[in-house]
């Protein structure tokens, strides 16, 4: 099914324009440097060195000119299947639109949201004394859909065009610096990832930050490959609001994840993120980290795999609710659990869990809610026009290899919680022979859990 006339006409087929020149940019460089990086060695004359290292080093010397060629090369032809593809894309997307205003003008009216494109008849906007010809509205309709695949096609072709240019960069690196061609894996997977869920290509900063959370692989080498457990749904959008990014982790090395019963000694330990908070932390540098993006009306939820000092890898599964209300606030409910910690521990409930509620405003977004006592946790507002905030910080209450045992039972509130929680519908205990003084639990009801990326929930009320 193709994207619709909204998502298409959101495309920013500009940015890959301005991304070209930068690879252009690269590519003159390489050319002029190209002749210079043999020239220490090329320039010296006989007298300064002979002997029978010197011919293999002038061919050495030769060979990184011709690879710095090759290099500046390839690069060209990225920059030129990056080009191309903005004009293709762009042109594709002219076309629809001028299709589109055809088609008003005939009284045609193409539903903007509607991956059918689907038309319906506006005597209004219709020439004089024209009606309504179903044969009409399924050329509009058949047309207007036939160019809404078009422009999907433009961005698959240009992909691909993109994705052979820097295979054949990655398969000219020497492997001393192959780190390279990791980094353009990546990239490749994050986008093919994002665009699963949104149906366009990454733009923004934020579009980046949301496929670098949706991507289903780990790099870190300690997680050997075993990949995070992802969960999607769809909101209602904020637009203004951008990106809310809430990330826990645990701030040092290495962590003591429990008792085992039939053997209490040696204490079983886990790796930790080892690291401070970061405005612009990776998905991947955290235990659980959760993605309200508000510019279009997604979240994503991911636990990183959990690895032991013996070098075991496990993801556990987490649960992850949301509810939203009319004005746009979130609610968030999570819990995951150490999926290598003894059974001790789910015995005893010692889980990363709570409540986290995020309210949009004129000025910015603020955040409230309940957290377990560990690990750290940190919460940033990433607004469309590039400015960061920083909404919550809070440093785990230990920074000891006992944290988790001492602290995850225990939890704390944050911002103005309880009366943010009270706009939600909540839970509500009556005990038997005391109907008059229910006890509310604080547990929001109606919530809807976050799915798979391939087929996203839309959050019940939400649209």
């Amino acid at each position: 099914m193709p994207p619709s006339y909204n998502e298409v006409t959101s495309w920013k087929p500009s940015n890959l324009v301005s991304i070209a020149n930068g690879i252009f940019a690269l590519k003159a460089s390489l050319d002029l440097e190209a002749p210079l990086a043999g020239n220490p060695v090329l320039d010296l004359t006989p007298a300064e060195w002979t002997g029978e290292a010197r011919g293999p080093a002038d061919s050495r010397a030769e060979s990184v000119t011709r690879w710095l060629r090759n290099v500046a090369d390839e690069y060209g032809d990225l920059a030129s299947a990056a080009t191309s593809g903005a004009a293709n894309i762009e042109s594709a997307v002219t076309t629809l639109k001028n299709a589109t205003e055809a088609a008003g003008d005939q009284g045609y009216i193409l539903d903007r949201g509607s991956r059918e494109y689907t038309v319906t008849f506006d005597p209004n906007t219709a020439p004089s004394g024209a009606e309504y010809s179903a044969d009409l509205a399924f050329q509009h309709q058949t047309a207007l859909r036939a160019h809404g695949t078009a422009s999907d096609q433009a961005v698959t072709d240009t992909k691909n065009a993109i994705e052979s240019a820097l295979s054949e960069i990655g398969g000219i690196t020497p492997a001393s610096i192959a780190t390279a061609s990791g980094t353009m894996t990546r990239t490749t997977n994050q986008a093919k990832a994002f665009e699963q869920v949104y149906g366009y290509m990454p733009a923004t900063a934020n579009d980046w930050r949301i496929a670098a959370a949706l991507d289903p692989h780990s790099y870190d080498p300690k997680n050997k490959g075993v990949p995070p457990a992802i969960s999607v749904i769809k909101i209602r959008p904020v637009p203004g609001q951008g990106v809310v990014a809430t990330g826990l982790f645990i701030p040092i090395d290495e962590v003591i994840a429990g008792m085992k019963a039939d053997k209490p000694l040696p204490l079983p330990r886990n790796l930790g993120d080892n690291r401070e908070f970061d405005v612009n932390f990776a998905p991947e540098d955290t235990r659980v980290s959760y993605f309200i993006d508000y510019e279009n009306g997604v979240i994503v939820a991911r636990q990183n795999p959990s690895v032991d000092e013996h070098g075991n890898v496990k993801t556990g599964t987490p649960s992850v609710k949301a509810s939203q209300l009319a004005d746009g606030t979130v609610a968030i409910v999570y819990e995951g659990s150490d999926p290598l910690a003894p059974e001790i521990a789910a015995d005893l409930g010692w889980s990363v869990n709570g409540q986290t509620i995020v309210t949009p405003e004129a000025g910015g977004a603020r955040v409230s809610g309940e957290a377990t006592d560990y690990p750290s946790m940190e919460t940033y507002q990433h607004l469309p026009d590039g400015r960061t905030e920083v909404l919550h910080r809070d440093d785990a209450g230990d920074h000891d290899k006992t944290g988790p045992m001492l602290n995850l039972k225990f939890h704390h509130d944050y911002g103005d919680y309880d009366n943010d929680l009270d706009r939600f519908p909540t839970e509500k205990y009556t005990s038997p022979g005391n109907h008059s003084y229910p006890i509310d639990l604080g547990n929001i009801t109606g919530m809807t859990d976050l799915g798979s990326a391939d087929d996203p929930p839309e959050l019940e009320g939400a649209r």
